[in-house]
């Protein structure tokens, strides 16, 4: 754990006589008076980075207000599901594990999955475990489809906002009393995360931590040495992707080794395929990334960037796709762009590896997934950000500097005879892809547990 976290954390604090009954228990963890920080320290962080010039605070609340009224909108409509599925995960119930408490079951523990894109995680865990979610908004039609019960997060955002509103910390501790609340009625031996930095997840960390649950992040993205590590400092422990990733950590000093455990790619993807040979009529993808929202003039670099792709591609012969990312304007894009074409809005990213052939991006993830399918996969570096070079982490088959190299390296493909020549090997280090992804989660689990012996 890094000191900036150790700040506000186990601070052995004695509670304050005028420290409000609701967060009484909760002085020995993080101190009323450091509270806001804890909750809210990535705002506060990235603050300071000199290259993020606008405010992710104010988007972040305009989020929150989108939540708040869509979640009031349909309540009536989806409290009674809510209510039902809560049911369904809770101790004892009849409808979901027989009337038996789950932990007396045969090894089994209740695992509460913040829900994210580990599907095959999630649902392979629940052969073996009992496992519910945590959602927000739509995600609670996974749950009833795999009719797996959960908890609903959507209506803490209102204790939030109105804190950021208000200043006023009574906010911040209804927000975690509820979660407390809702964490004690379904009694989880583990809760697994996709991130522990925004107030919602750290107050799940907060409560967890007075009722004994322990708490797991999956990495949900590549992390970039030239960046500090933010996410990932409060949970119990880390599963990263690979080895690199978990010598970051600690040669940031943010974890400790035993922390950490390298879980691989937590997606099952083919692995090992040819290259095919299309006669030179490829389809080159263009994948975005919402670097804008960080600093508005970089969505100048994305429009040329994409533009300038195309003409490249029409030069060239090859067909040209842009791939939004979800937090890309996907209209503003298209009104600029109209001359380009654009995956469906509701291809997901599966179909999309299966189209194309050669991906090209800045440091999006889905390059580096690209790279594990045998896509022909290019980074493109031509923002004013320093970024790891993916090429010499054998996790592209190349990093270029300039479009006018981007160009010569798309020649040099047309004019391959076999694209076989150019296949990298992918560098399991970096991101470890050998493993089965539910077999691996099973053994941390199975892990974690023999620690505790």
């Amino acid at each position: 754990m890094d000191i900036d976290t150790k700040n506000f954390l186990n601070t052995q604090n004695k509670p304050k006589s005028n420290t409000d009954t609701i967060y009484f228990d909760y002085e020995n963890i993080v101190s009323s008076e450091k509270l806001h920080q804890f909750l809210f320290d990535y705002f506060y962080k990235y603050k300071r980075v000199t290259w993020i010039k606008d405010n992710e605070e104010e988007l972040f609340c305009q989020g929150l207000q989108s939540t708040i009224n869509k979640y009031n909108k349909h309540r009536l409509l989806v409290g009674f599901l809510d209510k039902f599925f809560l049911k369904w995960y809770s101790p004892k119930s009849s409808l979901g594990n027989s009337g038996q408490d789950l932990p007396a079951q045969a090894g089994k523990k209740k695992i509460l999955f913040r829900l994210f894109k580990y599907y095959d995680i999630i649902l392979g865990a629940k052969k073996y475990h009992q496992v519910g979610l945590i959602v927000h908004a739509r995600d609670r039609l996974f749950a009833i489809k795999n009719l797996m019960g959960y908890i609903i997060t959507s209506d803490l955002d209102q204790h939030v906002l109105a804190y950021l509103q208000e200043k006023n910390i009574k906010y911040l501790y209804r927000l975690i009393k509820e979660v407390e609340n809702k964490l004690g009625a379904v009694k989880p031996n583990y809760i697994v995360l996709w991130n522990d930095i925004f107030p919602i997840e750290r107050a799940i960390v907060l409560a967890s931590k007075k009722l004994g649950i322990t708490t797991l992040e999956i990495q949900h993205g590549v992390y970039d040495s030239f960046r500090t590590m933010e996410t990932g400092k409060v949970v119990d422990h880390v599963l990263v992707w690979g080895e690199y990733f978990k010598d970051l950590y600690v040669k940031q000093g943010k974890r400790k080794p035993e922390d950490i455990y390298v879980l691989g790619y937590p997606y099952v993807i083919p692995k090992n395929q040819d290259v095919e040979n299309k006669d030179s009529h490829y389809v080159v993808c263009y994948l975005g990334q919402d670097l804008e929202i960080y600093d508005k003039n970089f969505l100048s670099i994305k429009f040329e960037t994409a533009n300038s792709i195309y003409k490249i591609c029409k030069k060239l012969g090859l067909a040209f796709v842009y791939r939004p990312h979800p937090g890309d304007d996907r209209k503003a894009l298209e009104e600029k762009l109209p001359h380009i074409y654009f995956t469906p809005a509701q291809e997901k990213l599966e179909e999309t590896f299966k189209k194309a052939d050669i991906f090209i991006s800045f440091q999006s993830t889905s390059l580096v997934e690209a790279a594990m399918r045998s896509k022909i996969s290019l980074q493109l570096l031509n923002y004013p950000l320093k970024s790891d070079n993916f090429e010499k982490l054998s996790a592209c088959n190349a990093s270029l500097q300039t479009l006018e190299e981007l160009e010569n390296y798309l020649k040099k493909i047309v004019s391959a005879k076999k694209l076989d020549e150019l296949k990298i090997e992918f560098n399991n280090n970096y991101v470890e892809t050998r493993y089965n992804p539910v077999e691996r989660f099973l053994e941390i689990i199975h892990e974690i547990e023999k620690s505790k012996e």
